[in-house]
């Protein structure tokens, strides 16, 4: 028997930190066989449903995309184009969507308080009364109400993306958010047991933002550990390499930039979920080399945006399209169940079954069966064989006699 006083239990974040407050956790239900089977009949219904359900939508996008033809065909346009016509708009939003409301509470802010000095601006509750009182906002139509909303949602793209007028501004708001960002790491750090290290530098010269670092715990020490530079050498480092980009908004997000961003983003992704490192990423036959090969998708690819490698894509605003989807994580890299592979691999191999190219062919070079001549060395001689490495000789070591005689066998043949 192992003596188990005096070994502190460990196995979970809250039992290390013994004394500080938990979250208590959702209770766990006791479920009985009888409920067990129940819930079994009713999983087999809601497949069968869903089975139909998914049969009945595949029935209505052969139709569409027939109808689609036919439109395309008579009206003189490509069937990629009516589909970005059809399919460019999308009927989910999150919660804080602009409303009505806000937009006319917005929209009498501006008229009301536009002249006012600060201290003796209106209420939003007085506001609100305002909007409740005037016929003319409680009559508006469809139109009117759509331009009050364009003008809310301007109004706070520009709270959230604007620049700051001056330096000062700047610096301010970047040490308002960085001091909030700071607590909210420790507060995670309290909740979870994280380590985190948050750098924050100017980008120019001219800038009077303080380059600024925070750690939780002992993170500095990884840096001087790992790395062989403290912290504070690293954020100075870090500095100066911000400041010799140079680049503004515009130039951050060049074509070429953005391309780098995607292709980068979409191989870590990639990497990540097959926990294969140096994986390539292939467009040109992505059903089989990614998706068939490794089980995994990419979920959430923008509408508009073709599907192809982020080097033909060939406009900004499609490049940086893509670039948010795969930041803010709505496009994403999946790993399939073993029922959605094997769906998936059963369509494919049909697919192939009736014909179709599947994996499409490496392209063949435009000199293919043409001889090529030999490049000309870095030196300019033409005719000169590259030299060869030189092999390693091994050394043939001299045979050992069969047999030795020691001094003793000598002296007795003498004798």
């Amino acid at each position: 028997m192992v003596p188990t006083e005096g070994i502190r239990d460990v196995s979970t974040w809250a039992t290390r930190n013994p004394g500080a407050p938990i979250i208590p956790p959702h209770p766990s239900r006791q479920i009985s066989d009888a409920q067990r089977a129940s819930w079994a009949i009713a999983c087999e219904q809601r497949a069968a449903k869903k089975s139909l359900l998914d049969k009945a939508v595949q029935e209505y996008l052969a139709q569409q995309t027939s109808q689609m033809e036919e439109i395309a065909l008579k009206h003189n346009v490509t069937v990629e184009y009516l589909k970005g016509l059809v399919g460019g708009q999308t009927h989910y939003y999150s919660s804080r969507k602009v409303q009505r409301h806000n937009a006319l509470l917005h929209a009498k802010a501006l008229e009301v308080n536009a002249d006012r000095p600060c201290g003796m601006k209106y209420s939003l509750k007085e506001i609100q009364q305002m909007v409740k009182d005037d016929e003319r906002l409680q009559n508006l139509s469809q139109e009117e109400i759509n331009e009050y909303i364009a003008t809310l949602e301007e109004h706070r793209n520009t709270k959230t993306h604007g620049v700051r007028a001056n330096n000062v501004a700047a610096a301010r708001d970047v040490l308002a958010t960085t001091d909030k960002i700071a607590k909210e790491l420790n507060s995670l750090r309290d909740r979870t047991g994280i380590y985190a290290t948050l750098l924050v530098t100017r980008g120019h010269i001219n800038d009077s933002i303080q380059s600024t670092w925070t750690t939780t715990d002992n993170s500095v020490e990884f840096w001087e550990d790992v790395f062989g530079h403290q912290i504070a050498d690293v954020a100075r480092q870090y500095e100066q390499w911000a400041c010799t980009q140079n680049q503004n908004l515009l130039e951050r997000d060049s074509l070429g930039n953005l391309r780098k961003q995607i292709t980068k983003a979409v191989s870590s992704g990639l990497e990540k979920i097959t926990h294969k490192k140096h994986i390539i990423m292939n467009y040109h036959n992505y059903e089989t080399a990614i998706v068939e090969t490794y089980g995994v998708r990419l979920v959430g690819w923008p509408e508009g945006v073709k599907f192809t490698n982020p080097s033909m894509i060939g406009t900004v605003a499609e490049a940086r399209k893509l670039r948010d989807a795969l930041r803010s994580g709505s496009c994403f890299w999946k790993k399939l169940s073993k029922n959605e592979l094997e769906l998936f691999v059963t369509e494919l191999n049909t697919r192939r079954a009736a014909g179709e190219t599947v994996r499409k062919p490496r392209k063949k070079r435009s000199d293919a069966g043409v001889a090529r001549k030999r490049k000309t060395p870095a030196g300019g001689k033409e005719n000169v064989q590259p030299r060869k490495k030189a092999h390693l000789q091994k050394r043939s070591l001299p045979k050992s006699v069969e047999r030795i005689f020691t001094s003793d066998e000598e002296d007795s043949e003498d004798a």
